[in-house]
């Protein structure tokens, strides 16, 4: 593996120069897990941080009743718990691998010390941390304000501009998917099948299409 073509990939760091870049790999631990594996727990002290190279990295939360809620879902180039580095809080919550995964981890301590002789990463990892204090503030704000099918058509208008296409995959299982959008299952499979009836997507086994882009916005809305 090409750990400094891995990080110029990531967002905190693709703006680093090549001198950085070779400072920073030198601080990486490369770890790989199996399907279903336990990377950190909620409340486990924070040792470091991680950026997902190749797999599927699911982040989540248990409720008091044992419910399980996805936060994000870590693709290759992602970041998980880049937070732990600049607090002394514990995990804030869980970290598995979806398949077969291989993460960069960044040793706290370590990475902590590279800082001190390079500021310019750490300004640049606040600044993309903070974009991702926003998404999850977005997060919230779809929990509150939007109902499954609102949610369910704001992520595949969201997908599909990811991806630049109007025709893709979904990128996880429908389970997994349930399971982000705080929906059971069945749910799910409902309002999929409602918005096909309404000829607004196409769907294809696990690849969907979108026929009509405008009434998922307004769906969306709520």
């Amino acid at each position: 593996m090409d750990i400094e073509s891995e990080l110029k990939k990531n967002d905190l760091f693709s703006c680093l120069d090549s001198f950085q870049i070779s400072r920073l790999s030198r601080a990486v631990i490369v770890k790989r897990y199996k399907k279903g594996a336990l990377i950190f727990s909620e409340g486990e002290p924070a040792s470091g941080f991680y950026i997902v190279a190749e797999g599927r990295v699911k982040i989540y939360k248990l409720s008091a009743q044992g419910k399980e809620y996805i936060l994000r879902i870590g693709l290759p180039g992602d970041t998980v718990a880049g937070v732990a580095v600049f607090s002394n809080q514990n995990y804030p919550a869980y970290a598995q691998a979806l398949s077969n995964s291989s993460l960069l981890f960044f040793p706290k301590t370590a990475f902590l010390e590279m800082l001190k002789e390079e500021p310019e990463i750490g300004m640049r990892m606040l600044g993309a941390l903070a974009s991702r204090q926003r998404r999850f503030v977005d997060t919230i704000e779809d929990l509150s304000l939007r109902d499954v099918l609102g949610r369910l058509s704001k992520y595949l208008l969201n997908l599909a501009q990811e991806k630049g296409k109007n025709t893709f995959e979904l990128d996880m299982q429908k389970s997994d998917l349930a399971l982000k959008l705080a929906a059971a299952p069945e749910t799910l499979s409902r309002n999929l099948k409602k918005l096909k009836a309404k000829k607004i997507v196409s769907l294809n086994g696990p690849t969907i299409t979108l026929l009509d882009k405008e009434a998922l916005r307004r769906l969306s809305a709520g």
